[in-house]
């Protein structure tokens, strides 16, 4: 099975945008009465479950092969 080094880094990138923590202590933007952190956070997850569903059904994957490598 050729290696998708790519999916791996994009979720990396969903990792470091949609856990926040490196957002300050001190911001305190409230929109739609949910803190800023938690709406990136529910938006990249839903951006995740999106791009997992995707790749899921984009790729076929070969059990009995990938066992065989």
């Amino acid at each position: 099975m050729k290696k998708h080094y790519w999916i791996i880094a994009i979720y990396i990138f969903f990792a470091a945008i949609g856990i926040p923590w490196y957002w300050p202590d001190n911001i305190n933007y409230i929109v739609i009465g949910f803190p800023l952190w938690v709406l990136v956070s529910i938006i990249v997850s839903i951006i995740a479950s999106f791009f997992t569903a995707f790749i899921l059904l984009r790729y076929t994957w070969d059990k009995e092969k990938d066992l065989n490598e």
